[in-house]
C-alpha cells in the first residue's frame, strides 16, 4: 500500500467535496452529535490540531477519493459551511491579534471575513491511500475505528475508592448537573467538574487541577486532614451545600432567569467554566458573609455581570478585560483562576453592597474597600469640606471610612462605606486613627 501525506487547505475540502464519497460500504453512518461538530469547528477557528484524514483512490467513477477515516470531520465542516447549523451558543470569543471575536451563535456566513479566511486557509493533513486491495482499506478502517481512547475522566472512573464513589454519585444525582447546567454528562463531564470542585475545596482555593492531581486526589482517598475520605468529611459537606446553593440560585422562576434557560429548563449561563467560577465564589462566600438566603441576588448580580462582559469590556475597565484574558488562555491555570475568582467577588460586592460579614467587625474586608473605592472612583467624598482633602486617592494611599459609626451600631457592608483621604480621615476623628 502506498502512502501519500498532503496539506489540504480547508477552503479545498469544501470545494471537493462532491469529489469525495464520504459513505463507501465499510463506513458508519454520520453519528456526531451537533455539539461535536461545533466543537470540531471551535477547534479549527481556534487553530487547535486535529487529527488526519485518510482518503483512499476511489473505486466508484462518480468520485475521485473515498473516506477511509475522517468521516465525522469532513461531515462537520461541509455542514457548517453550507450554514446547516451555527457555533455552540456558549462558545467563547477568538482572538485575532488585537481584535476579539464573538463567534457564538454565528452560522459560517455570519463569521467575520478574518475568521472566514482564518477557516479557509486551515490545514488538514490528509493521508492518500493508493494501489491497495480493497480488504486491505476496510482493514486499516477498522483499525482506526478500533475504539476511543479514553480520556482522564473515564480513567479516573477506574480508580476504587471513597473519593472516586463521592464523585460519581455527586455528579449523577444532584439536580443542578442532573437540571440545570448546559452541558451534557457525555465521557464523564460532570465528573470532571465535580472533581476540580472537591480539589479546590481541599486545597482551600484555586489550585491546579490537572489530570495529574486529580488523579493523586482519587488514589490518596484521604480528606485534608490525611483521614480516610467520607462524605461526612468537612470538605465533601462544603462541597455539597455550595452546589445546593447554586441550584437555588439558578433554579428561580425569575423572568429574567427563565429567559436564559432552553426548552428542557437548562441554564444557558452555566457552562463549564462558569460553573467552576461560580462555585469557588460562592464557596468563599458562603464560609465569610451573610449570604445563605441571598441566592435570588446572586442570580441576578450574575445575570447582569454577564451581560455586561458579553458586550466587551470598555478600554479604561482593567478588571473586565483581564476577566476576559482568564476565560480564553489557559482557564486552568492558578492564576486565570484567582483572576476570575477576585474580578467576580470584587463586582459581587459592589452590586449587593448591604451583604455583611458573618462575624461582626470594623475592619472592611480586602474585597469591601476594593467595592468602595471602586464605587467612589478613587476620589475622596470630603464630607467636611476640608481644604487640605487630597481628592483623587491611589489605592495605596485612602481609608475606608463607616458613614454611620460602628460605635454607634453601622455595619461594617460596601452601602455603609465612603472613601476618605488620609486628612479628611484625620480631621473627621480628630485625632490620628488607624485606617479601618
Amino acid at each position: 500500500m502506498k502512502r501519500t501525506i498532503e496539506n489540504w487547505p480547508l477552503g479545498n475540502v469544501y470545494a471537493l467535496k462532491n469529489d469525495i464519497d464520504p459513505s463507501p460500504p465499510f463506513q458508519r453512518s454520520v453519528v456526531w452529535t451537533l455539539s461535536q461538530q461545533q466543537l470540531f469547528i471551535d477547534s479549527i477557528l481556534r487553530n487547535i490540531d486535529v487529527p488526519k484524514i485518510y482518503l483512499a483512490i476511489a473505486t466508484d467513477e462518480r468520485y475521485e477519493w473515498k473516506v477511509v477515516d475522517g468521516q465525522q470531520r469532513l461531515t462537520a465542516i461541509w455542514e457548517f459551511m453550507d450554514g446547516k447549523y451555527q457555533i455552540a451558543d456558549d462558545a467563547k470569543d477568538v482572538n485575532d491579534r488585537r481584535t476579539v471575536h464573538v463567534i457564538a451563535n454565528n452560522y459560517f456566513d455570519d463569521l467575520p471575513p478574518a475568521l472566514k479566511v482564518r477557516q479557509n486557509g486551515y490545514t488538514l493533513s490528509v493521508v492518500i491511500l493508493e494501489e491497495e486491495e480493497e480488504q486491505e482499506i476496510e482493514d486499516m478502517f477498522l483499525r482506526l475505528q478500533n475504539g476511543t481512547s479514553l480520556n482522564s475522566a473515564e480513567k479516573r472512573n477506574a480508580i476504587p475508592g471513597n473519593t472516586k464513589a463521592f464523585v460519581r454519585d455527586l455528579a449523577e444525582s444532584h439536580e443542578l448537573f442532573t437540571k440545570l447546567v448546559f452541558f451534557r454528562n457525555s465521557r464523564y463531564a460532570h465528573h470532571e467538574i465535580v472533581a476540580q470542585m472537591m480539589l479546590i475545596e481541599r486545597m482551600g482555593g484555586p489550585t491546579p487541577y490537572t489530570h495529574t492531581q486529580l488523579t493523586n486526589m482519587y488514589k490518596q482517598d484521604t480528606d485534608r486532614n490525611g483521614r480516610t475520605f467520607s462524605r461526612s468529611s468537612a470538605e465533601a459537606r462544603k462541597l455539597e451545600r455550595v452546589l445546593d446553593f447554586l441550584l437555588r440560585a439558578f433554579s428561580s422562576d425569575d423572568k429574567r432567569a427563565l429567559a436564559l434557560t432552553d426548552d428542557e429548563g437548562r441554564t444557558r449561563l452555566l457552562t463549564k467554566l462558569n460553573v467552576i467560577s461560580l462555585y469557588t465564589v460562592a464557596s468563599e462566600l458562603l464560609e465569610s458573609y451573610a449570604f445563605n438566603d441571598r441566592y435570588k441576588d446572586f442570580c441576578n448580580w450574575f445575570i447582569d455581570f454577564e451581560g455586561r462582559r458579553s458586550k466587551g469590556p470598555p478600554e479604561e475597565d482593567d478588571e473586565m478585560y483581564g476577566y476576559q484574558q482568564a476565560i480564553i488562555q489557559r482557564t486552568g491555570a492558578v492564576a486565570a483562576q484567582r483572576t476570575r475568582r477576585e474580578v467576580l467577588i470584587k463586582d459581587l460586592l459592589a452590586s449587593i453592597p448591604d451583604l455583611a460579614l458573618l462575624d461582626d467587625q470594623r475592619q472592611f474586608s480586602q474585597e469591601q474597600r476594593y467595592a468602595i473605592y471602586q464605587r467612589a472612583s478613587g476620589k475622596c467624598v470630603n464630607p467636611d469640606n476640608n481644604p487640605d482633602c487630597l481628592r483623587d486617592c491611589t489605592w495605596a494611599n485612602w481609608h475606608a471610612d463607616h458613614i454611620i459609626p460602628y460605635s454607634k451600631g453601622g455595619p461594617t457592608i460596601v452601602e455603609n462605606g465612603q472613601l476618605l483621604c488620609p486628612s479628611c480621615n484625620w480631621k473627621k476623628s480628630d485625632k490620628m486613627p488607624t485606617a479601618s
